[in-house]
């Protein structure tokens, strides 16, 4: 009995598969025969594939670089717009010629709302940024070249936006840091990017000094965060227009911003990215010398991470080697020898971190580590002493070590006559580091044995 209702059960599946294949196989057939009735191409037969080619064509697509060496006006390159659109673009044009700012933005706001995504809706979007730079708007003037690239990536006022761009950023840097003023130099060819963008600091200002503040009395800055903003502003040329002329000089004056204010780690990010993207700049020296005092900068000291150290005496080094005729040589040797002697007293650390938890094989192989790459310091004689020291019967199964020990005394001999090896693995006080006061006393911080 149950082997029948198994069958059973089976049968009736089997229908119900094929009743829904039938099912399909109708609705198939039914929007063909549709589809002959009224016309339809896309039903045609497979040799003809012209609509599909039609549909697959790159022809008409054109990239910012061919839209900019285009003859054809804003109006004429995208979709065909009404006369009364066009008359609204003219107008405005028309009264933006004649600094009536106020009347051209507001029909350029008109239209570039009425006109999203497209061609005119683009130049629209641009004359009413225009309008509200003419006007000394200055942070919704950013607002809306930031709106620009947002709607239109590929927009072929690319070029004009990044420069104001670049003026409004500098314009705000130069008045919330005077000490920035004598650093912007713009290195592009194209000259000057707005030469009433210089001011004097406004040095009674106190939303200048604290971010939190508002600013109530300059209409030409943002509420806050004038420094911010004009930071923002920089990011958006180099992103929007990363093989654009001003393109570095954004990153560098970005660098060189939070350099002034100790940032080093962020520094350290925009002149890495300079070096690596834009070996041609004017400013790809500064990015390896300056990139390089940064990491030098970023080092915390002994106890913490090393690889800010390796890494600037490595661009330290190619940069010796990339700029022979570099004004800055001296300097970078000076901090070469300065990583040295920071690296000697890592290497030092260690041999202390051993003593302190009594274990001599592990300090005798920092000592002959310490030893082989600073043999020239004064950290190299102190792990000698520290080394000689060491019972012998401690470092069997070193042989490098014991050869260099076959060399020096077997041991060093208190000033009363007593010996006791390895009773002097702890430092009696700690070795001089770079950065002590005593710098100029040679014997001050010696370890004592």
């Amino acid at each position: 009995m149950a082997q029948l209702r198994t069958t059973d059960c089976r049968l009736r599946s089997a229908d119900r598969d094929l009743l829904s294949l039938c099912a399909r196989c109708l609705t198939t057939l039914m929007i063909g025969l549709c589809c002959t009735a009224l016309g339809c191409q896309t039903m045609g037969n497979s040799g003809d594939a012209s609509w599909m080619e039609k549909m697959t064509s790159t022809a008409s697509i054109r990239g910012p670089l061919e839209r900019s060496f285009s003859d054809e006006t804003p109006l004429e390159a995208g979709q065909r717009f009404s006369e009364e659109a066009q008359q609204m673009v003219l107008a405005a044009q028309e009264r933006f010629d004649q600094k009536d700012y106020a009347g051209a933005k507001k029909i350029y706001k008109s239209v570039a709302k009425k006109f999203k995504e497209s061609s005119v809706g683009e130049q629209a979007q641009f004359g009413l940024a225009e309008c509200l730079y003419a006007m000394g708007d200055l942070p919704d003037a950013q607002d809306a070249y930031d709106q620009l690239f947002v709607d239109y990536p590929s927009t072929r006022y690319v070029e004009p936006a990044t420069r104001r761009l670049f003026s409004i950023a500098r314009r705000w840097m130069e008045i919330s840091d005077p000490v920035a003023k004598s650093e912007i130099r713009q290195v592009s060819q194209q000259g000057e990017v707005d030469p009433s963008a210089d001011s004097e600091a406004a040095t009674d200002d106190w939303s200048l000094r604290y971010r939190l503040l508002p600013n109530l009395r300059d209409k030409s800055r943002p509420v806050f965060d004038t420094q911010g903003r004009a930071l923002q502003a920089l990011k958006a040329i180099w992103l929007n227009d990363p093989t654009g002329p001003l393109a570095d000089d954004a990153l560098m004056l970005t660098a060189t911003y939070y350099q002034r204010r100790r940032n080093f780690i962020e520094a350290d990010r925009y002149y890495k990215i300079l070096r690596e993207e834009y070996p041609n700049s004017p400013h790809f020296e500064k990015a390896f010398v300056l990139g390089s005092h940064v990491k030098l900068m970023s080092y915390q000291g002994t106890y913490y991470e090393g690889g800010d150290l390796d890494s600037a005496a490595r661009l330290k080094e190619q940069s010796l080697q990339l700029f022979p005729v570099s004004e800055q040589r001296g300097a970078v040797r000076e901090d070469l020898q300065k990583i040295y002697l920071l690296q000697a007293e890592r290497a030092w650390g260690r041999v202390e971190y051993y003593q302190k938890k009594r274990r001599p094989r592990a300090v005798a192989i920092a000592c002959m580590s310490l030893i082989s790459e600073f043999p020239d310091t004064k950290f190299a004689a102190d792990a000698k002493r520290i080394l000689s020291s060491i019972d012998r019967s401690e470092l069997q199964g070193l042989p490098e070590i014991e050869e260099y020990l076959q060399s020096i005394p077997n041991t060093q001999s208190r000033p009363n006559g007593s010996e006791t090896p390895g009773d002097n693995l702890i430092p009696k006080a700690r070795a001089k580091t770079v950065s002590d006061s005593r710098a100029e006393d040679p014997q001050a911080g010696r370890v004592r044995i």
